[in-house]
Order: C-alpha cells, then structure tokens, then sequence
C-alpha cells in the first residue's frame, strides 16, 4: 500500500505498517541513517517556492502546498513549525521523501 496511486489518480500517502495492525518493521539494518520508508528523497523541490493549498497547523501535523517544480505544479504533503493559512507563500527547506516537505514562510516587503 506505500506510495503509488489510488483510484482518484492522487498520490498515497505513505503510512507504517505497524500504525495499522501489521507487523511491525525489523531492526534498522544501518543504525544511524535515517531510513527512507517512503520513497527516495526528492532534490529538486529543495528551494522552490509554493503556496499553502490544505491549512498546515504546524508541528507533526502536515498540510498540503503546491510547488512548480520540474516546469510543472505538484502537490506535496508539506510540514512547518508555525501554522500556516491557506495562500501563504512558502519556501521548501527540505525533502522528507515519498512526496512530503518541510518548508518555511516566505514574507514579501512591500
């Protein structure tokens, strides 16, 4: 069920397969490295800008922006510190893999 794409053409979220009653993962055959569970890490979305398209409350809650990236919009499940209200502008500081970001606000001057 990781990654991939559901009936409505839209890309999965990954989920861990002990969240949902399954057995849960071996031991870390490389401790120390950070595991990539769901999908490789995505470089060319590091330093695009975006826009908050699902409210990201911030912390361990995702949202949802939409980055161009690659001549193209794409949708990434997105994190932040701070809240962020749909139509903010943002700038992403890292790939998390399988489709999801962290990114930071992006304050424009008058």
């Amino acid at each position: 069920m990781p990654g991939g794409r559901g009936r409505s053409g839209r890309e999965r979220r990954c989920v861990d397969p002990g969240a949902l009653g399954g057995e849960a993962p071996e031991a870390d055959p490389w401790p120390g490295e950070e595991p990539e569970e769901c999908g490789p890490f995505d470089p060319d979305v590091v330093g695009c800008r975006g826009v908050v398209t699902i409210r990201i409350p911030g912390g361990d809650e995702p949202g949802e922006v939409r980055v161009r990236v690659r001549g193209t919009f794409e949708l990434f499940v997105a994190y932040t510190v701070e809240a962020l209200n749909v139509g903010n502008r943002v700038l992403v500081n890292r790939s998390r893999g399988g489709r999801a970001v962290d990114v930071t606000s992006v304050f424009t001057e008058p």
